[in-house]
């Protein structure tokens, strides 16, 4: 199990580097394995990973296993284990255009992109907290209670699944939405699905979130 995980937080983590969704100093990638946390190392440009560089901590970020540091943002992936048992991977990144709506502290939501509002309902902002220190991941846990995908204000974006892949491409498809309504601003503005369509596709969005439990 230790070296699937391992390399399942070393291939995200390429992933994540060759879509400049992070860039040499940027992101980290953890999955948890009981009470066992494994995750990138610090300043470790996640494009140049292998397994034996991931790092093994237990619930309180003391390391367990490892010849590196963990990632300075650690204490965001433990308050996302702790919040919420079902979360087994974290990720943090800061893809563009998703970044910019964080730093405008904007949320990604829309009424006129139907697989945004039937995928995500919306990605909400937490409120800003300083990298590195315990205020980074206290608004963040409150939208954990309702949201798998959260935007850091003035920071980057996270999100939580059943596993890095999951966590991952809840992260792309958000990056690619984010990209879509900022490109749909330059085109003149989204045009609106009329408001009995919008309640069909948060009518979906729920069926689809219950099928999921």
């Amino acid at each position: 199990m230790s070296k699937a995980i391992r390399e399942q937080i070393v291939r995200v983590s390429k992933l994540m580097y060759e879509r400049s969704m992070a860039n040499a100093f940027e992101g980290n990638v953890s999955m948890r394995d009981g009470n066992s946390i494994y995750i990138t190392p610090s300043r470790i440009c996640k494009g140049f990973l292998n397994e034996d560089m991931i790092v093994k901590t237990d619930m309180n970020g003391n390391v367990l296993e490892g010849m590196y540091k963990p990632s300075s943002e650690i204490k965001l992936h433990i308050a996302a284990y702790r919040k919420r048992e079902d979360i087994w991977s974290v990720v943090h990144a800061h893809p563009p255009y998703a970044t910019a709506f964080a730093v405008a502290n904007k949320p990604i939501e829309t009424k006129g992109y139907a697989e945004m509002i039937m995928l995500f309902g919306k990605v909400p902002v937490s409120e800003y907290g300083t990298p590195t220190t315990d205020e980074i991941y206290r608004g963040m846990e409150e939208c954990l209670v309702d949201y798998d995908v959260i935007l850091l204000a003035n920071h980057g974006i996270v999100a939580v699944g059943r596993d890095c892949f999951d966590a991952f491409y809840k992260m792309e498809a958000a990056e690619t939405m984010a990209k879509t309504l900022i490109l749909a601003k330059i085109l003149g503005g989204e045009k609106e699905i009329p408001d009995d369509k919008l309640k069909v596709l948060d009518e979906l969005r729920e069926k689809f979130e219950n099928q999921k439990l």
